[in-house]
């Protein structure tokens, strides 16, 4: 969980304020998911970023609602929580707003917070700070500016107000390294959100039985071992079919973080059992040489001849990956989560794996004249040599003459699995010709 000396700057306001655009305009990326649908962002959304040369951690939430549905109730009640691990807190106001009920409910919960509240009033094309509507004033805390995220006017007198507010350094670990990324990812409705609740032991992300209540990519620390994790959760990645346009970058954001992590946790729900689209995660996993796991989550809830369906089914499609660990869980129940545990230590020692050039030269030219390669297009490649340049994957650059087949660089990764223990992660191999 974030502390409250993380320099941690809090985005809140009513539906479609322009709370996310603010955030993606502050950070200079697309983190938080714009819509004109109210309520786009369903939880809270963090990333660091630098301003004026000061760490910062940029969190945004969703419209706070007057009347909320069950989903946004679950948000809600957590909001005092959220508030009180912010240093700063930025009070974003749709400038043409006439909805002074709403403000109302929020300007009541943040009189009572011992924090520091700048009110950020939105929308200011061609607008007089003078023009202001009266019934705004109220609404005023400590500091005020007038902008407009989409064109982004005021957002150099915002960012002077926030630096100053802020102390320098002391920002938290989160998207500092690939590393320490550990991303969940799945089809909607797999237990995603539950199991990285149950991983970081609270209710971080919320849950609902409805399939795609997640959207955003939320992050949080997770220790394990004296280590420290980045852990996302992502959005569920359905069918193409059945996305539409906020469903489609919310899946952009899912794989897009699971390409700047080094393992991913491949949710599945076991009572559907393996899809086409997790079969095309593992895929886009392995060629970005990310390490999957894959979580056979609701594992509790088969009965033995289903297990026993579910078990051939991952062995007829995974044959090209039989080197991938596979978990049977239940994140409702926790049932399987020290396993979980267990795994990211094991695979973490494996990753750091290093072989030194001149070992690894013997063994690939014995491996050569033992077993060489078919001839590629009539002309058969030779070994220059070899050195492992990288870990965390492990990196190995070979140098040839020419081309080797497919099956042969799929031969050489197996070899290399066998021989020094990469067992059952992804290895980079770049071949120089």
């Amino acid at each position: 969980m974030i502390e409250n000396n993380k320099n941690e700057v809090l985005i809140l306001g009513l539906p479609n304020s322009g709370k996310s655009t603010l955030v993606n305009v502050l950070t200079s990326k697309k983190v938080s998911i714009i819509g004109s649908t109210p309520n786009t962002t369903r939880d809270k959304v963090t990333t660091n970023t630098v301003i004026n040369n000061k760490q910062v951690v940029i969190s945004d939430l969703p419209g706070y609602l007057e009347d909320p549905d069950e989903l946004n109730k679950k948000f809600q009640n957590k909001l005092d929580e959220y508030i009180k691990q912010a240093n700063l807190i930025l009070f974003v106001i749709d400038v043409n707003t006439k909805n002074y009920k709403g403000l109302d409910k929020l300007n009541k919960i943040l009189r009572n917070q011992d924090k520091t509240i700048f009110t950020v009033f939105n929308k200011c094309e061609n607008f007089n700070s003078y023009d202001l509507d009266k019934n705004l004033y109220k609404y005023i805390f400590d500091l005020d500016f007038y902008i407009s995220s989409i064109h982004k006017t005021g957002i150099d007198e915002l960012s002077n107000g926030i630096s100053k507010k802020i102390k320098k350094g002391n920002t938290d670990s989160r998207l500092i390294n690939k590393e320490n990324s550990l991303v969940l990812i799945g089809r909607p409705n797999s237990g995603k959100s539950t199991l990285f609740n149950s991983l970081l032991d609270n209710e971080r992300s919320v849950v609902s039985s409805t399939a795609g209540t997640t959207r955003d990519v939320i992050k949080d620390t997770l220790s394990l071992n004296n280590k420290q994790y980045q852990i996302i959760d992502t959005a569920g990645v359905p069918r193409n079919k059945q996305k539409n346009q906020i469903d489609r970058y919310a899946s952009y954001l899912a794989v897009n973080e699971l390409n700047n992590s080094l393992t991913a946790l491949i949710i599945i729900d076991s009572t559907v059992g393996l899809s086409f689209e997790d079969l095309r995660l593992i895929n886009e996993c392995v060629e970005n040489n990310v390490t999957p796991i894959l979580i056979m989550n609701k594992w509790d809830l088969l009965d033995t001849e289903d297990k026993d369906i579910i078990n051939k089914n991952i062995k007829d499609n995974l044959k090209r990956f039989d080197w991938i660990i596979i978990l049977r869980t239940s994140a409702l129940t926790k049932k399987g989560i020290n396993l979980i545990e267990k795994t990211l230590e094991e695979l973490y020692k494996q990753q750091q794996i290093r072989v030194s050039t001149s070992e690894l030269n013997i063994f690939l030219r014995e491996l050569w004249v033992s077993k060489p390669p078919h001839p590629f297009r009539g002309k058969r490649s030779k070994l220059k040599y070899a050195t492992q340049y990288q870990i965390l994957p492990p990196s190995v650059a070979i140098n040839l003459n020419g081309r080797i087949p497919l099956n042969y660089q799929n031969f050489l990764i197996s070899k290399l699995r066998q021989k020094y223990g990469f067992y059952n992660i992804c290895i980079k191999i770049k071949y120089n010709l």
